[in-house]
């Protein structure tokens, strides 16, 4: 009973991929990470990891690093933590952060922090929510429409926006927005003069389920009700598409967001956790 570790995305999928799929929701995050590697769209050049934990009885644990993400902590089940932390200290798995469920990263990072000597330091917490009945946003002047490939210089500078605010790691947005753009899964409010003034994405629908982010508003078009009326557009354009549950994580140091998505039919279902290790 350990954790064995590959750089294959393949032999990794054929491992956890129905673990993951039991509770899809939860795992989007990770059901993602799987699917952008399979097309061909690692994050970066850098080295990536896989792992999955068998108890004799059937798999049972995941996680993964795909730089310039930190590790995520899909599922780590009852006391793995210090075998976790020890298989990828003797692959030579750089860490330079963690992600997921309050308690999995906190006893994750204690296990880490015992054997590295390394300090844990809060980078940010997040809140999971799904939607239950769409209420659409009333009274929001303009109106939503899919993007266009001619919109994608726009949205590359609002992502990198988004992950500059929110202090995520900087990716190269452009060929994802492009894909993206392709395939209908970024949609934009425009304001009664036409302008765009809001936008919001989603990832392909895995397991059933549809995630939606990021959604950016640039400062100056705030508090208008735009970031929720594209929302709800997104979310019901994925209802359309055949989605199952349609899901999005929030920042829970920002109180608006978060009250905004409960407005349109939100409705929590765990916390995150991220910490760094320096």
């Amino acid at each position: 009973m350990t954790w064995q570790l590959t750089d294959d995305v393949e032999e990794y999928a054929a491992r956890v991929w129905d673990l993951l799929c039991a509770h899809p929701a939860e795992n989007t995050i990770a059901l993602t990470a799987i699917h952008g590697v399979r097309a061909g769209r690692p994050p970066t050049d850098e080295p990536q990891y896989f792992a999955w934990y068998d108890d004799g009885s059937g798999v049972t644990g995941a996680v993964s690093r795909t730089p310039p993400h930190h590790l995520l902590l899909a599922v780590v089940p009852g006391d793995s933590h210090r075998e976790l932390v020890d298989s990828l200290l003797e692959a030579g798995v750089e860490v330079p952060g963690a992600i997921g469920p309050d308690e999995v990263t906190e006893r994750f990072a204690a296990a880490w922090t015992a054997t590295t000597g390394l300090r844990a330091v809060p980078k940010m917490r997040t809140r999971l929510y799904s939607l239950g009945s769409l209420v659409q946003p009333s009274g929001v002047p303009g109106r939503a429409r899919a993007a266009r490939q001619s919109d994608v210089s726009l949205l590359v500078e609002w992502v990198g926006a988004f992950e500059a605010e929110g202090g995520m790691p900087v990716t190269d947005a452009e060929p994802v927005v492009r894909e993206r753009v392709a395939h209908g899964l970024i949609w934009l409010w425009e304001d009664d003069s036409g302008a765009v003034v809001s936008m919001a994405g989603r990832n392909p629908t895995i397991g059933g389920v549809a995630r939606v982010g990021p959604v950016y508003t640039p400062p100056v078009h705030r508090r208008r009700g735009y970031g929720a009326a594209v929302t709800a557009a997104c979310a019901a354009d994925a209802l359309y598409g055949g989605a199952e549950q349609v899901v999005l994580f929030t920042d829970l140091a920002n109180p608006t967001s978060n009250s905004v998505y409960r407005q349109i039919g939100f409705a929590p279902v765990r916390d995150d956790r991220w910490v760094t290790f320096g």
